[in-house]
């Protein structure tokens, strides 16, 4: 099982960063740097797993972020979608690149398109 540090609270944030269209600024969870038996996890390996995150905080999204283009033209909103500091599930390697806020703080931009849920609970294990 993979574990997790907790998220900070949205307040305590400060990216520095805003977004436009239909992107989403996400905090990704990061690992811990032990093991439950107290065994520190290589650098290597901590980076490659938080590149591959699958999970985060929603900071920020552009205006257009969970909307979608009906039949007609018009801009509609998702019936349900997130919204910033939900917890949201998304694709594994999402956005491709990691930004650091004025915070210090490794931030990704992805596509609305990415989020594949929003978690409503404590994390769960993680089957690969």
């Amino acid at each position: 099982m993979t574990n997790y540090k907790p998220l900070p609270k949205l307040t305590d944030l400060d990216p520095g960063i805003e977004v436009f269209e239909f992107n989403i600024l996400v905090l990704p969870r990061q690992l811990e740097e032990k093991t439950k038996g107290g065994l520190l996890l290589a650098e290597t390996s901590l980076e490659r797993e938080d590149e591959a995150g699958i999970e985060g905080l929603v900071v920020r999204a552009g205006e257009f972020a969970f909307h979608f283009e009906d039949a007609n033209g018009n801009i509609e909103p998702w019936n349900s979608k997130p919204e910033p500091g939900d917890v949201v599930m998304f694709a594994r390697y999402a956005g491709g690149r990691n930004f650091i806020g004025t915070d210090g703080r490794r931030y990704r931009i992805m596509k609305d398109k990415d989020i594949l849920g929003v978690r409503r609970t404590e994390p769960a294990k993680v089957i690969a």
